[in-house]
C-alpha cells in the first residue's frame, strides 16, 4: 500500500492538503457590546468563508482537502474567554505546526485539532513523527517547543532551514538527525529572521518569488541560474499603510481590521483578551506566501500585476483566493495550508 504522506518539494502536483479552520461567529454571542460583537463575528465569518473558498479551489484542481476539528465547544470557549485568560487561537495555520518531509509527517507542535487527521494517516501506514506523543499532547521538555515548521523549505534533495527565534539551530539539528536521516539530503541555512515561506517561494524549478524583506539572504548563490522576482511589493506597502492606521488609531498591537475602523471598545477587547491570536504583519509578505498546486497553477490571496506578469512569463496561471482578514491573523495562503501528499519523488534540483 502506498503511503498517504509524500512531499519532497512545494511545487509537485498537489494531491492532498490540510486547509485551516476558524471558529464560527456564534462563539462570540456572549459579548454584550454590539460593536465589539459584530466586528469580531464579521472577522470569524468572513475568515471561514475564505477558507471554504480556498478548499474549493484546491478541490477543483484535483486535491483532497482535510480540515481541522474544533476541539473547543461554544460553552468551553465562553469559559476560556471569560475566566481562563482568553481562548486558544483557532486552527488556522497548519503550516506553522507540521510539515511533510519526504514520506514522513513531522508534528513540530501537536495541535489536537489535527489529531484525527494524523491518526488516520498512521492507520493507513503513514509515518507520523510526533515527539510530543509520549506526553499525550504538549511536552514541556520537547526540544521542538517554540519552533515553526514554516522555517523549513524543501527543494528535493536540498533542505533549507531558517535558523532564528522561530527555529533554533538545536531544533534544526534534531530534525536532521531524527527525521531526515534516511536519505542523502543536503542541508542549507537561509536566515530570514522570520518564517521562510513569507520571504521566498519556489513556484517551479528555476523560478523563485522573493522579497527584499531579508537583505542578507543571498538566494542567487544558493540557486544559481534561477529566475528571480524580488518584490518591493504590495503587501509591504500595505503593511506600511496599516502601520500608519494603527498609529492614528492607537493600535499598539500589530493587527489590523479589514474594511472597518476599529472602535475603542473593539481595540481594548482585542488587546486585552485576544492579543495571543495576533501575529506581526510587518514580518509577512503575502504576495510571497502562496500555495503551488502544480507547476502551472499557483494560488495567491490577492492580485499583484508584477507577480502575475512574472507568472505569465513562466507559463504559470495565478489564481486568486482572497483572505480578507490576513492582516488581522498574520496568516497568508501558505500559512493556512499544509501539503500532505504531492506526486513525485526525491530529485536533485541544485
Amino acid at each position: 500500500m502506498s503511503s498517504p504522506i509524500n512531499a519532497y518539494t512545494s511545487w509537485d502536483p498537489l494531491e492532498e492538503v490540510i486547509v485551516g479552520r476558524c471558529y464560527p461567529p456564534e462563539y462570540f454571542e456572549f459579548i454584550q457590546d454590539d460593536q465589539v460583537r459584530n466586528q469580531l463575528q464579521k472577522v470569524l465569518s468572513e475568515t471561514e468563508e475564505d477558507l471554504d473558498n480556498l478548499q474549493k479551489v484546491c478541490e477543483t484542481h484535483g486535491a483532497t482537502v482535510r480540515r481541522p476539528e474544533l476541539c473547543i465547544t461554544k460553552d468551553q470557549f465562553y469559559i476560556w474567554q471569560t475566566k481562563n485568560g482568553g481562548a486558544p487561537l483557532p486552527p488556522l495555520t497548519p503550516r506553522d505546526w507540521q510539515i511533510t518531509l519526504g514520506d514522513k509527517l513531522l508534528r513540530v507542535l501537536q495541535m489536537h485539532e489535527l489529531d484525527h487527521i494524523c491518526n488516520d494517516y498512521e492507520a493507513q501506514g503513514g509515518n507520523v513523527i510526533n515527539p510530543h506523543k509520549a506526553a499525550g499532547g504538549y511536552d514541556e521538555n520537547c526540544i521542538l517547543n517554540g519552533g515553526s515548521a514554516s522555517c523549513i523549505v524543501r527543494v528535493g534533495r536540498d533542505v533549507f532551514f531558517d535558523n532564528s527565534e522561530f527555529l533554533t539551530e538545536a531544533q534544526s539539528g534534531w530534525i536532521k538527525e531524527n527525521v531526515l536521516n534516511d536519505q542523502d539530503y543536503r542541508f542549507h541555512e537561509a536566515r530570514t529572521e522570520g518564517h521562510g515561506d513569507a520571504v521566498f517561494a519556489i513556484l517551479k524549478p528555476g523560478v523563485i518569488l522573493s522579497t527584499y524583506h531579508a537583505d542578507d539572504l543571498n538566494l542567487e548563490a544558493e540557486f544559481p541560474g534561477w529566475d528571480f522576482l524580488r518584490l518591493n511589493d504590495s503587501s509591504i506597502i500595505a503593511a506600511q499603510m496599516i502601520g500608519r492606521v494603527k498609529e492614528e488609531n492607537r493600535l499598539d498591537e500589530a493587527w489590523y481590521l479589514q474594511g472597518d475602523k476599529p472602535t475603542d471598545q473593539f481595540r481594548d477587547y482585542v488587546n486585552n483578551y485576544l492579543s495571543h491570536w495576533l501575529g506581526y504583519i510587518e514580518e509577512t509578505v503575502f504576495d510571497v506566501n502562496c500555495l503551488v498546486l502544480d507547476e502551472q497553477n499557483v494560488v495567491f490571496s490577492a492580485e499583484n500585476k508584477e507577480v502575475f506578469k512574472f507568472c505569465e512569463k513562466h507559463g504559470i496561471n495565478p489564481i486568486v483566493s482572497p483572505l480578507r482578514h490576513q492582516y488581522f491573523w498574520d496568516g497568508g495562503i501558505s500559512c493556512c495550508t499544509q501539503d500532505i501528499r504531492r506526486r513525485g519523488g526525491l530529485e536533485t534540483y541544485l
